[in-house]
């Protein structure tokens, strides 16, 4: 494997690369589930694919050792867990407890008196944010948003570095519809890992949802450097530029959006009003015209057709 060529398969998976196994598995479901719901992204089949060949090496130690080898960076190791369990003592009886699974963990009471043995907040192990995370996916994936974004919460308290943590923290605001809170999480994620493309994209889309096209532009330009054969990313792009009155750099983005997916009718429509804009008329009406053939009656074409006809 080409490491400089392919992308990076920690990437792929939007992991630190000393995450732990259980946070690689939870960014395996949590993503592929993703890729699924959102084939603007990058495809449902391309990014499934990607993620799926990422998780086969990622997900199996004897190969994620071989892989680690390859890379030019030492990735850090994740603590393990005490073998046999944490042993506890019990500030009410003092009887010694041996917790053995993350359910015990999670909220531990003694097994003589039963009185909590520590406040959540003191028992903040290097697990605590793998099984939030795991469960805030799990959460998300049913559509409990409120409750994903508690456990999503919890991981960035403990792990505030970790991008992808930020990430979902950020997917669960905009799902919720407080776009400010959003942006300010994608925005984490994106400084975290620059590189990674779908961190770029939601800064993006966060930034354009309170209305900083400037922002926005700067987040899906990243995004088009990232994978500049991206339609749906040189369409939100293009948006801003028109936004921006950038009207050239709307229209260079559309123009290649097109080519791409020729087949697609809101690539035409918005390359004839970006046209428009730049007072190029005949290539407008030929655009909107395309547009015209791609879906026959479609408002949009059919609106600017009649405008420049009567002009």
């Amino acid at each position: 494997m080409d490491s400089e060529r392919e992308e990076n398969l920690y990437e792929v998976l939007q992991v630190d690369p000393g995450a732990s196994q259980e946070v690689i598995q939870g960014a395996y479901r949590a993503l592929l589930k993703d890729a699924g719901l959102h084939p603007d992204l990058g495809g449902a089949e391309d990014r499934a694919k990607a993620i799926n060949e990422a998780y086969s090496v990622l997900g199996k130690p004897e190969k994620r050792q071989v892989y680690d080898r390859t890379l030019n960076t030492d990735p850090r190791t994740a603590a393990p867990a005490p073998p046999g369990g944490f042993p506890v003592a019990c500030p009410s009886c003092g009887r010694r407890n041996l917790l053995r699974g993350e359910k015990e963990a999670a909220h531990p009471r003694c097994e003589g008196c039963g009185e909590a043995l520590l406040p959540r907040s003191r028992f903040a192990t290097d697990h605590d944010h793998a099984k939030a995370f795991r469960l805030g996916s799990y959460l998300f994936d049913k559509g409990l948003y409120d409750r994903a974004l508690q456990e999503f919460r919890q991981a960035v308290r403990i792990q505030p570095g970790n991008p992808i943590y930020q990430f979902w923290q950020g997917r669960c605001f905009y799902q919720k519809r407080l776009p400010k809170d959003a942006r300010a999480a994608f925005k984490a994620a994106a400084v975290l890992a620059p590189r990674v493309f779908h961190y770029q994209f939601w800064s993006g889309q966060s930034h354009y949802a309170v209305r900083d096209f400037a922002g926005a532009q700067a987040g899906f330009l990243a995004a088009a450097k990232i994978r500049p054969d991206h339609p749906p990313t040189l369409l939100r792009l293009a948006t801003c530029h028109l936004r921006l009155r950038q009207y050239p750099q709307a229209v260079e983005a559309l123009q290649k959006a097109a080519k791409l997916e020729p087949g697609r009718v809101e690539h035409h429509n918005w390359l004839g009003l970006s046209l428009l804009a730049a007072g190029e008329g005949d290539a407008a009406e030929e655009a909107f015209r395309q547009a015209e053939r791609l879906k026959p009656g479609n408002g949009f074409s059919r609106k600017f057709l009649s405008k420049i006809r009567d002009h």
